[in-house]
């Protein structure tokens, strides 16, 4: 099988530590990742703008850099419900541009829906091989779309890598990122972010995973806004530092 990661634009920039933690991870399971370097955005800022036209091009160009591969996994749920739930829309049905999005749609999966429904990878076999710190999780609200909302800290907790998997106090509530949302709307972006943040906080954990680097971004931002001591990372983190494949950062 041929796995690709889709890195996303945004993981790219501002969170080269997840995609690293990824591809560690996958290999530990036993999959080789190749990293298609022509990727580029998957379109999400311009549908998310109105900007159908422009995102269908870069729809196309997803569809055709990925079509050599079995299966596509990137960390990002959001830029995965893109591809999954926007892209069929963008064209008629018996194109041959719907048949190429149908094609990578039923491909691409988020990381913890990868290991768990594709590869059926039994989360209480992988060893670890560090001490785990308390973790709470957020899962981004896009994870709706793809019926994976509230599925990362099962899986987390179900491993022996994550013993300490704390429950986020209405953990459904968005953070306020909302992508474009947040930039449109700051003074509601933050509120959100800091009601989050304070259920983040009503449980203990010195650790929040966040399933979306646009989530993680944000809170870990205005937590250091704030002088929250909060450590942010992603599910493919928490997975690798406790299988004692990446390095604790600081």
């Amino acid at each position: 099988m041929r796995v690709a990661l889709f890195t996303t634009c945004l993981a790219e920039a501002l969170a080269p530590r997840t995609l690293k933690a990824t591809v560690l991870v996958l290999e530990h399971v036993g999959v080789a990742v190749e990293v298609p370097a022509a990727q580029t955005c998957c379109g999400q800022p311009m549908l998310s703008n109105g900007l159908p036209a422009d995102g269908a091009r870069l729809a196309r160009r997803m569809a055709e850099i990925f079509a050599p591969y079995d299966a596509v996994v990137t960390p990002s749920g959001s830029c995965c419900s893109v591809v999954r739930e926007k892209y069929a829309g963008l064209f008629d049905e018996g194109t041959t541009d719907r048949a190429a999005v149908d094609a990578l749609a039923a491909k691409t999966y988020e990381l913890v829906e990868f290991l768990e429904t594709k590869l059926k990878v039994d989360p209480s076999k992988l060893a670890p091989r560090a001490a785990s710190a308390s973790l709470t999780c957020h899962d981004a609200c896009h994870l709706r779309g793809i019926h994976r909302h509230g599925c990362t800290a099962p899986f987390l907790q179900k491993t022996a890598c994550c013993n300490d998997v704390r429950e986020l106090p209405d953990m459904a509530q968005c953070c306020g990122f909302g992508g474009m949302f947040s930039t449109q709307f700051p003074e509601v972006s933050t509120a959100l972010g800091e009601e989050k943040l304070a259920h983040v906080a009503a449980t203990g954990a010195s650790t929040l995973v966040a399933s979306d680097t646009g989530c993680a971004a944000h809170l870990a931002g205005l937590a250091h806004r704030k002088g929250v001591a909060l450590r942010v990372i992603s599910p493919a983190e928490a997975l690798a530092e406790s299988l004692g494949l990446m390095e604790r950062d600081a």
